[in-house]
């Protein structure tokens, strides 16, 4: 287990609380948090699949944010202090002290007094008017356990009612998770999603990371399967209006126009994106069956056929370095998971297989860091669930992440350890968001029949 600076700076002084810190490390070192799921549910599983049951209790830093200041626009600094302080929680990454005294509301004041209140990092912020309407956002991380300033920086955000007000804000908490972890957070990100009308015609959604500024692209017959392109300013998905076959279309988010890409006459399904954004792989029906192509979009031509095995091939899914892809397949009869270079060539089983079992596994997708693949899967007593695979054991155990109602249409966040998918709850319909390291699992939006989340990329500059 690696010990990070503020691990080896509770050791250093052993008093008050890095010593509880410590505690707390230790215990973390030799297990972690077990979630009650009932028997039954574990007989459940189909071969081969494993319920994650522990999560880890590694220590979290409690990170402290101060309502923002700002002279004459107090209410512009409450709503940049509520979006960063929400941020930061949903990065799972801080135990955050929502409550503050109202002393040290004020000024940073002595480190000590943060310090007996367990905090390990304070963010303050003050405004100031800026160009164009806009604002001038200074914000610094304070080192309580060296009682220092260890980041600061100035903002530029556009004015409150510019649609990438939100979008700017998101970008200087992810700003200040990486000068806390070293590595980015995640929330100038967005989610495309679908949701069916009462009328019956289908939505193209996006809506921001935290589940608020929630847009409608399109409205048509039938959308479905939404997949971002990899800067994040376009949108591939699947369009009929029941004149034609289903077509694949691509949306630019900055100007609004769409393409069709491919054919009449020729079904296709389930695009996604090459690393690149060159190519695009998708399920067209050909021979009377699904079979996986790749498309060439940069050209606007050139379709090629990648699997040639079963009667339906769908879902397919780059590696990130581009040289796979991981699909679904009936080839073995129930769909299960399969990976095949990217360019064609043999498949490669993934998912458990057991001859005459119940196993049923669709809709993956490889993580940003390239070790696993999230699909869902159906239990024994038919329930589909969100499982994880490691990409290169194939035929090796997978874990079911998701044991509650009916969950489905995972896809993964830039960070590689958050999950959004569709679930049925006992409130309804809705996408849900799991942290793979805490277990937390937190509502997106609720309250309609959203499906097919997809995640964006973490990106600058896409549409607003």
């Amino acid at each position: 287990m690696g010990w990070s600076r503020r691990s080896r700076a509770a050791i250093e002084e052993w008093t008050g609380r890095r010593a509880g810190a410590c505690a707390l490390l230790l215990a973390a070192a030799v297990g972690g948090v077990v979630v009650p799921v009932g028997a039954a549910a574990q007989e459940d599983l189909p071969k081969g699949v494993q319920l994650k049951l522990v999560y880890e209790t590694r220590y979290r830093d409690r990170v402290a944010v101060q309502p923002f200041s700002g002279s004459g626009m107090e209410r512009v600094a409450q709503e940049v202090h509520r979006i960063v302080q929400r941020d930061l929680d949903y990065s799972d990454r801080f135990e955050m002290m929502f409550t503050i005294p109202e002393r040290m509301r004020q000024g940073t004041g002595d480190y000590r007094a943060w310090n007996d209140l367990g905090v390990v990092y304070l963010v303050t912020g003050s405004m100031e008017p800026g160009s164009g309407g806009g604002y001038s956002l200074r914000v610094a991380l304070h080192d309580v356990v060296y009682g220092s300033v260890k980041e600061i920086r100035q903002f530029a955000l556009p004015p409150l009612d510019d649609t990438g007000f939100r979008m700017a804000v998101h970008a200087v908490s992810d700003e200040v998770v990486r000068w806390a972890t070293g590595e980015p957070g995640i929330a100038a990100t967005r989610v495309a999603l679908t949701r069916l009308r009462p009328d019956g015609r289908h939505e193209l959604l996006v809506v921001d990371s935290d589940g608020e500024n929630l847009r409608r692209m399109h409205v048509e017959e039938s959308i479905y399967s939404p997949t971002w392109s990899p800067d994040g300013s376009k949108l591939a998905y699947v369009e009929t209006d029941y004149v034609e076959s289903d077509r694949v279309v691509e949306r630019d988010l900055r100007t609004g126009r769409t393409r069709v890409l491919t054919e009449r006459g020729l079904p296709a399904s389930t695009p996604s994106y090459a690393p690149g954004g060159d190519r695009l792989a998708m399920a067209l029906w050909v021979d009377d069956g699904n079979e996986i192509h790749d498309y060439s979009v940069e050209a606007g031509c050139c379709m090629r056929r990648l699997s040639r095995r079963s009667r339906i091939d769908m879902h397919p899914s780059y590696s990130p370095d581009g040289r796979r892809i991981v699909f679904q397949s009936d080839r073995l009869g129930n769909p299960h998971i399969f990976t095949m270079p990217s360019d064609g060539g043999d498949a490669v089983l993934i998912t458990p297989f057991e001859t005459g079992g119940p196993g049923y596994y669709t809709s993956p997708e490889w993580s940003p860091t390239g070790s696993q693949i999230v699909f869902h899967g159906r239990s024994r007593g038919g329930v589909f669930q969100v499982m994880v695979a490691n990409a290169d054991r194939p035929g090796g155990p997978v874990q079911q992440i998701t044991s509650e109602g009916r969950s489905e249409d995972p896809s993964w966040a830039p960070d590689g350890r958050h999950i959004v998918f569709s679930g049925v709850r006992d409130d309804g319909m809705g996408l849900y968001v799991i942290d793979l390291v805490t277990g937390r699992i937190r509502p997106l939006v609720t309250g309609g029949r959203y499906r097919m989340p997809d995640w964006s990329p973490r990106t600058r500059g896409a549409a607003r």
